[in-house]
């Protein structure tokens, strides 16, 4: 008898902790509570409390989301991009001291738009190695290039930091080739946070 006195002084307990309040309901919203609870074998009462907690859990949520709580940061992709210096210094100087990856013409050019935000994009420069970095926007941009209308996609870097020779060459002595094959291409993320790591310290 003791363990069924425990359970009603519980109940009644918990009864009192409660506050009443006046709920109305629209006719589908009665009759859904009324059949999930059959369902369940709860009372109406306990079903709608569980509701009204789970619905103020969501509300808390978004409310904080809403006051800048950060947010867990998606995982970062890497791409190397060769600047092909050989075709055009001027587009390569521009890459530089704009901090932009760019590419031209053809399917080139569409390479740019996989470059989703915070996506880590290494400039490569044939003959130094990669020469600077930085974080996509996942906003790609449209310029004429040449006098031949939106023939250039670009993305404006965020977090842009070009190395100096020294550490470019650093960066270079290990054969990158074997990452990746230097045209706006893919890094697996092992192999691109090894880049990062290495040439951030420079």
């Amino acid at each position: 008898m003791s363990e069924l006195a425990g359970m009603i002084q519980r109940a009644q307990t918990a009864r009192k902790e409660l506050i009443a309040s006046t709920v109305r309901l629209a006719p589908e919203d009665h009759s859904f509570i009324e059949a999930l609870a059959e369902q369940l074998a709860v009372t109406r009462q306990d079903l709608m409390q569980q509701l009204i907690k789970t619905g103020i859990s969501e509300a808390t949520k978004l409310m904080k989301l809403d006051e800048g709580e950060p947010e867990t940061a998606p995982a970062s992709h890497f791409h190397i991009l060769n600047t092909n210096k050989r075709h055009s210094v001027e587009d390569h100087e521009r890459m530089l001291a704009e901090g932009i990856a760019a590419a031209f013409y053809g399917e080139w050019k569409f390479n740019i738009d996989r470059i989703q935000k915070n996506d880590v994009v290494f400039l490569y420069e044939n003959g130094r190695g990669i020469v600077a970095y930085g974080k996509g926007t996942g906003k790609t941009l449209k310029a004429e290039h040449q006098g031949n209308a939106d023939e250039c996609h670009y993305q404006v870097l965020s977090d842009f930091k070009v190395l100096d020779q020294t550490a470019a060459r650093r960066g270079d002595q290990e054969d990158p080739r074997p990452y990746c094959r230097f045209s706006e291409d893919d890094v697996g993320s092992p192999d691109g946070q090894k880049i990062l790591d290495r040439i951030s310290k420079q």
